[in-house]
């Protein structure tokens, strides 16, 4: 009786629908997909793409258990609980942060000044594919080249930060007193905190774009680059040092680490856009 085999299947095929499946809820020029994305990628387009449901789901359980203690107020005690834990594993988890900001620079960086000294971007921008298309492009490729690394810095902000917001705000508002306001002001610092480690790895990657669009050679982009990152951690860190009031506080804390990157991020491409079509 004549036996068939069955062969081998191709990896690469059982992961084309895959890929598709995870990038789908993505702009086009966000997706691995993407020729200039796929290009500057090369061999890394099969890296694993963050996984924003278990990251939803942990912040909404959270988000439950700090509803849950208004009725029940030995609930974020016990959660407090973690909090030597958070302590001493979230520096490493900033330091690791810190890594892949700087890894996500200058891996931009490179990318749009390699296309200036090659005089390629110019042949790029002959095919049909904007140049807004293309600035985009290069951010996303640098922020898909440090994905992975930054999935399991965001699972550990996720898992560590709630303890460390508790305790900083419970000086403002006594979770046992101020039961509403303390409460509220968990849920926006925790959301904040993720929000903001997805924001800033796509500004520091627009300031890559824009820096290289106007200083095209690579070590004094990167310095650039090195000196304009420094100077934004330092204006959304050190007023938390100042004294000020709860209000301004969460203003300071939870909504200026959140707005100022979508403007910056905004003005950057403008600007690389407007240097580029000049030239």
């Amino acid at each position: 009786m004549e036996q068939t085999t069955t062969p081998p299947s191709n990896p690469s095929r059982l992961w084309k629908p895959y890929v598709s499946a995870v990038d789908r809820r993505l702009p086009h020029w966000a997706r691995r997909s993407d020729p200039i994305v796929r290009r500057h990628l090369g061999i890394y387009w099969k890296i694993l793409p963050l996984e924003v449901d278990v990251l939803s789901r942990i912040y909404l359980v959270q988000v439950g258990l700090i509803v849950a203690s208004m009725p029940m107020p030995i609930i974020l005690p016990l959660v407090f609980t973690m909090l030597p834990v958070s302590m001493v594993m979230l520096p490493f988890v900033g330091f690791a942060y810190l890594r892949v900001l700087m890894n996500i620079g200058l891996f931009t960086t490179r990318l749009i000044v390699d296309e200036q000294e090659h005089h390629t971007l110019a042949l790029l921008r002959t095919t049909p594919i904007s140049l807004r298309h293309i600035l985009f492009s290069k951010a996303a490729a640098g922020v898909w080249r440090q994905i992975e690394d930054l999935s399991l810095i965001l699972m550990g902000v996720s898992l560590l930060t709630l303890p460390v917001i508790g305790l900083q705000y419970a000086m403002y508002w006594p979770l046992e007193q101020e039961v509403i306001v303390s409460r509220l002001a968990l849920v926006l610092g925790l959301g904040a905190s993720l929000v903001r480690l997805v924001l800033e790895p796509f500004m520091i990657a627009a300031l890559a774009i824009v820096i290289g669009a106007g200083v095209p050679s690579r070590v004094p982009a990167a310095t650039a680059l090195g000196v304009t990152g420094g100077f934004y951690f330092a204006l959304i860190n050190l007023p938390r040092l100042l004294t000020m009031p709860p209000e301004l506080r969460i203003l300071v804390e939870t909504i200026l680490p959140v707005v100022l990157p979508l403007f910056i991020i905004v003005g950057s491409f403008r600007l690389a856009h407007y240097i580029l079509s000049r030239d």
